[in-house]
């Protein structure tokens, strides 16, 4: 298959332990990821994807499955990828289901271009999000924001519109990590603080100040990054991420 991919294996530090985790991006045209499908996904995967019946939501599908089966590769060594089934929890949280067992999950994102997933212990939770860049939903976007973010969007970047989607992905990777999706009011995830440290942005949270966010730009969409505020992910890692 291409090498349309990037992936990451890295070690979160936090005081008392060390936390591995791997993270993937993905690039892959359908016809690509269809030709190659049966190399990555379970059976049961195999059988959801032929129940979709619009291209569009074959390549989400498929983008999310290849990042998280990548990122899973790296992760964790002679993994049989289609021994690994990743399914839906009861709010459509991704589960995994590995052969062996084992305490590890995952979180994904997709776009109809782009797919992102990271791999970790169940005991040091994350989530991801990838949203592509779209000045016609800012407004949407705007809907969702406090009047304090609305003060704080030069503190993410300068144009508004990637400040906007930054923003969102923040918050979309924050309800992964709590699994509450979008049933929860998205002002509960209002950002207390920004920095950006060479074109990545560092953020916390007003109501849960054990999560931070790390977000960028990159192939005209917004990433972020939603970890434990104390634990340190070295930012060469998102640098090497990039498409």
């Amino acid at each position: 298959m291409p090498d349309n991919i990037a992936v990451e294996k890295f070690v979160l530090q936090r005081t008392g332990g060390l936390f591995p985790a791997a993270i993937a991006a993905v690039n892959q045209p359908l016809i690509v990821l269809k030709n190659n499908c049966h190399s990555f996904l379970h059976e049961s995967e195999v059988n959801h994807l032929h129940t979709l019946k619009l291209p569009k939501v074959q390549h989400s599908y498929l983008l999310g499955r290849y990042a998280a089966k990548s990122a899973l590769s790296a992760f964790a060594d002679h993994m049989v990828l289609t021994e690994v089934q990743i399914s839906s929890g009861i709010f459509q949280q991704p589960v995994l289901y590995l052969p062996q067992g084992g305490n590890i999950q995952l979180s994904i994102a997709h776009t109809d271009r782009m797919g992102m997933a990271v791999v970790f212990q169940e005991g040091h939770p994350m989530g991801v999000d990838v949203e592509a860049v779209d000045p016609g939903q800012s407004e949407t976007m705007r809907e969702v924001i406090t009047s304090g973010e609305s003060k704080k969007l030069h503190l993410i970047n300068n144009d508004v519109n990637l400040s906007l989607a930054l923003l969102w992905t923040m918050k979309e990777a924050l309800s992964k990590v709590l699994k509450t999706g979008l049933m929860t009011p998205f002002a509960l995830y209002e950002i207390e603080s920004a920095e950006v440290k060479e074109g990545i942005v560092i953020a916390d949270f007003i109501n849960f100040p054990q999560y931070k966010a790390i977000s960028w730009i990159s192939a005209d969409h917004a990433w972020s990054v939603v970890l434990p505020r104390k634990s340190v992910l070295d930012l060469a890692v998102i640098r090497r991420l990039y498409l």
